[in-house]
This record gives structure tokens, C-alpha cells and sequence, in this order.
């Protein structure tokens, strides 16, 4: 089938006589590659008149080649008097433009190289545009002008995503922050066999009896009876504070590379980045005279573990020991304050210090 010559109406000013002979070059060049170009100078006096010719050719023709130039854009503004057509050819273009509710496919702002893009009128300043004094843009325009469109390859397959570096975020520990809130925790007391045949009793001290329960349960249920990866951390810290009464506190918190061990026990591979670990603290202010601390030092040494139960503060004297919940240990820390020296100590947040600077 043979291909139809597209038909395209040049709208531009007459700047100058020097400005006309390149309007002109660039139709007779059109023409010679076969686009139909209609320009006014093409004609000498049409029998319908000037305003019809130009209503007749922008309304019939395929595109509208609008040159920008300053004068140009000052008479379709209506800044500059004079140049009636390019006013009555704007006005046409306008109008169009509005009828297609600004869906532009026809009109198609060009200039040469000593154009510049503030002189394309504002219609048209969103459309592409072209700068005819350079041979690829010439290019683009004719096969434009042509309706060929660039060809797209085939879609190909999407790359595969790169590998991220992911860090991995380990949430273990063992204070359950709605159990601990409730639960009233009052301190530790100590419980000894006097005949010096077993080891002592760690009780942790609550005034909650529901909740004290349900935080040993959980803890039995991951640990068993026996702390065997050693994964709860229970440190004693005594030593002289600033701005504290004489005491020492107790800490209860976990012992990562522990926890650690005991996932990596039961297949479970992971690269460990960060650990997150909740702890509690108690602040415990007996007298100087008290040996309670001491003599459970004392049997720790000799038995090499203890048992930690929940104990219950009633009327805050009477004690309730429940002791169907006992968890034996085979560690625990006693540390003197001076001896937290760096942040990476897991007992740093005693340190107002190094909790500033995590």
C-alpha cells in the first residue's frame, strides 16, 4: 500500500527577510523528503482570502510546525501590534487546542538555533520540541512527521535483586515487660539451710502472687528446671554509689552469647548483628550489719549452685515461698560498681555514665 504524503502547515513570523529564507529552507527541504509542507510563502494572493487559507490548512493539516521566535511569542501574547496573521493563526491553534480539551498531537513547537525555550507559547511548553538547526533533531522531527515511532525491544526478563546485607535483630530475653509491670517486684531474699547440707534459696520478692507465678512459669517453661546454657544472668553489684544510700543492687538480665548457644543447639542457623535484651534492677539498702548477702556468697562457693524461686511479699513482712517452681542455677555474678567500666558491660546501664552514651 503507498504511504500518504503527511501534510503540515508552517505557522511563523516575519521577523526578517533573513529569518523567512530559513523558514523557507526548512519547507523546501521537507518537501524534498517528501512531507507536504504548506507555507505562506508558497502562495501569492489565495482567492479566499488570507484569514480563510490559514482556518483551511491549520484546521485540514496533519501537524502544525509552530516556529518560536521572540516575535512570535510577543504577538501571540499580544504585547507586540503588529503581525495580524500569526495573531489569527494563534487564535486558530488556541482554539483547537481547547476543543481537544489540551490533548496535543498536532501542534508541534520548533526553533533554530538561536531560539530559545521561554519563546514557545504556554500551550505548547509541555509538548517536545525541536531544534531544526541540529541533524538529530532534524531527524527525530521528520520520522515524527512520518509516524514512524522508535521501535521498543522485547521486554526482557527482570534482573535478579542484588543481595542486601541484612542485619539480624535477636529479641531474647527474659523479662516480660507486662508481667514485671504487674507483678511488684520488691527484691530478693535469701533462704538457707543452716545445717549446711543444701544449697541456699535466691527468692525474687513479689507483691503480685498471679503475676509472680506466670513469670517463673514462662521462665521453667524455656529453661526447664535447670538453667543449663546458664542464659539468665543474676549479678549482685555492691560498692560505693554517687548520691545512693549504702545497698548494692540486683540485677536481672541475660547472657547473650548463652542464648546463642542454645538456638545454635537446636539447628538453628544465624548470623547474629544486634541483640536486644530487657533487664531489671532493684535497688536493695539492708543494714551495714547485714550478713544475708554474705553468707549466700559463702554457700555459693561451697555448693557451686542455688535454687531461685518466686516468693510472695504479703502485708510487707510475711513471706510466701512457692517452691513447686524452683529453677536450679550454677551462676551468678558478684561485682563491685567500680568495676563497670566500659558500655559493653551488661551491666552498664547501672552507670548513668554509659547510658548516656549508648
Amino acid at each position: 500500500m503507498e504511504e500518504k504524503n503527511p501534510k503540515v502547515f508552517i505557522s511563523y513570523s516575519h521577523d526578517s527577510k533573513e529569518h523567512q529564507d530559513r523558514v523557507l529552507k526548512l519547507s523546501d527541504k521537507l518537501r524534498s523528503e517528501g512531507i507536504d509542507c504548506i507555507l505562506d510563502q508558497y502562495e501569492d494572493s489565495p482567492p479566499e482570502g488570507w484569514p480563510k487559507w490559514m482556518d483551511r490548512n491549520v484546521k485540514n493539516s496533519d501537524f502544525v510546525l509552530v516556529i518560536c521566535t521572540e516575535i512570535y511569542y510577543n504577538r501571540v501574547m499580544g504585547t507586540d501590534e503588529k503581525g495580524m496573521g500569526i495573531k489569527w493563526e494563534s487564535s486558530l491553534i488556541y482554539q483547537q487546542l481547547y476543543n481537544a480539551g489540551a490533548n496535543n498531537k498536532k501542534f508541534i513547537p520548533i526553533h533554530f538555533k538561536d531560539g530559545k525555550l521561554e519563546h514557545i507559547p504556554e500551550p505548547l511548553q509541555g509538548a517536545t520540541f525541536y531544534n531544526v538547526d541540529d541533524s538529530d533533531n532534524y531527524e527525530k522531527l521528520y520520522w515524527r512527521l512520518r509516524g514512524v515511532k522508535t521501535q521498543k525491544p522485547e521486554l526482557g526478563k527482570l534482573r535478579e535483586l542484588p543481595e542486601k546485607e541484612r542485619k539480624t535483630l535477636f529479641i531474647s530475653g527474659f523479662i516480660n515487660l507486662e508481667f514485671w509491670d504487674k507483678a511488684g517486684w520488691k527484691g530478693v531474699a535469701f533462704l538457707h539451710d543452716y545445717g549446711f547440707k543444701e544449697p541456699s534459696s535466691m527468692g525474687i520478692l513479689f507483691t503480685n502472687k498471679e503475676m509472680a507465678i506466670k513469670i517463673f512459669q514462662g521462665w521453667e517453661k524455656r529453661l526447664g528446671r535447670e538453667d543449663e546454657y546458664n542464659e539468665l544472668r543474676i549479678s549482685f553489684i555492691e560498692g560505693d554509689v554517687p548520691d545512693e544510700p549504702f545497698g548494692y543492687y540486683v540485677h536481672i538480665n541475660s547472657y547473650p552469647e548463652n542464648i546463642v548457644k542454645r538456638v545454635k543447639s537446636n539447628n538453628v542457623d544465624f548470623k547474629l548483628d544486634l541483640m536486644m535484651l530487657v533487664s531489671r534492677i532493684h535497688r536493695m539498702n539492708p543494714s551495714r550489719e547485714s550478713k544475708n548477702l554474705q553468707e549466700f556468697k559463702d554457700r555459693f562457693k561451697h555448693f557451686k549452685s542455688y535454687s531461685l524461686i518466686p516468693c510472695v511479699l504479703h502485708n510487707g513482712n510475711k513471706i510466701e515461698v512457692i517452691d513447686d517452681l524452683e529453677i536450679v542455677k550454677k551462676n551468678v555474678e558478684f561485682r563491685k560498681y567500680s568495676d563497670i567500666k566500659s558500655k559493653n558491660d551488661l551491666d552498664s546501664v547501672l552507670n548513668k555514665k554509659f547510658v548516656t552514651e549508648i
